[in-house]
């Protein structure tokens, strides 16, 4: 058993709130599971089958879409990042198979296709498919160097605690770091999508310190719902249920005021 994937669940009833159990995916040979576990998997590297319940095998299909010949084929290098999906949401509830994470999959290679076609300096890379059997099975982009949120937060603070000591960054390079992510929102704003989860895990520094957007898995149609789409806690108005350019402009002016350590500005709970 070789654990890919897990996700903790919280208990709601104390305070603080207790460890209620986890949601593992794991290979075994070929196939891949997912299942219920009570064990605190970031204490424990192995698992044992009688620890697991509700498992379930997930089907290449729910994950990996047919590969379509009007998509870009790539090759993997070792200056490439793969991208492959987050099979911890996929779901067993239901009579019919959950293909949710293979449409996710398929909506994101769209919008990176257009953006193959239409590129921009501040923006990722796209490489095309990685193609196993016909199938999907992740998205290549070229390789940057780290992410705004591990060059500036590598003690993984919370937000608030964050900003309350980032006063000493240079001011002039949050300010170039802004500009060149809001350069890559107009991009994508001029293409009639909105990347809706911008935060600083999202943002990927070069080797010239040149800010790059990253992560096109949320990025819908200006004006397209977004029930069911994956956003960032901390980083968004939870009111808002639409694609609107305002939902990354906001975000941006959230970043810039968490880089700068404007904690009376900050706008959005975590």
């Amino acid at each position: 058993m070789k654990i890919l994937e897990f996700v903790e669940f919280m208990g709601s009833i104390s305070e603080p709130p207790l460890f209620a159990y986890s949601i593992v995916v794991y290979s075994e040979g070929s196939q891949i599971f997912t299942a219920r576990t009570r064990a605190r998997l970031n204490r424990k590297n192995d698992l044992e089958s009688s620890e697991l319940e509700q498992v379930a095998l997930i089907p290449e299909y729910a994950f990996q879409p047919a590969f379509s010949e009007r998509f870009t084929r790539a090759i993997s290098t070792d200056q490439s990042f793969v991208k492959r999906p987050c099979l911890s949401s996929y779901s067993t509830i239901g009579v019919s198979p959950d293909t949710s994470v293979a449409e996710e999959l398929l909506q994101e290679v769209e919008v990176c296709e257009m953006l193959r076609r239409h590129p921009h300096p501040n923006i990722a890379v796209y490489n095309g498919c990685e193609i196993e059997e016909g199938r999907i099975t992740g998205l290549c982009f070229q390789k940057y160097t780290e992410s705004l949120q591990r060059r500036l937060n590598p003690g993984h603070l919370g937000k608030g605690m964050f900003a309350a000591s980032s006063q000493h960054f240079d001011h002039e390079w949050c300010s170039r770091i802004i500009k060149g992510v809001k350069d890559a929102l107009y991009h994508l704003h001029t293409l009639g999508l909105v990347h809706n989860d911008l935060n600083p895990a999202n943002i990927m520094l070069d080797t010239n310190e040149s800010p790059i957007l990253i992560d096109f898995g949320s990025t819908r149609a200006i004006g397209q719902s977004l029930e069911d789409v994956g956003r960032t806690p901390g980083w968004y108005n939870f009111d808002v249920k639409t694609a609107e350019t305002s939902n990354d402009l906001e975000a941006l002016t959230e970043i810039d005021a968490w880089m700068r350590g404007r904690t009376s500005d900050l706008k959005f709970d975590e």
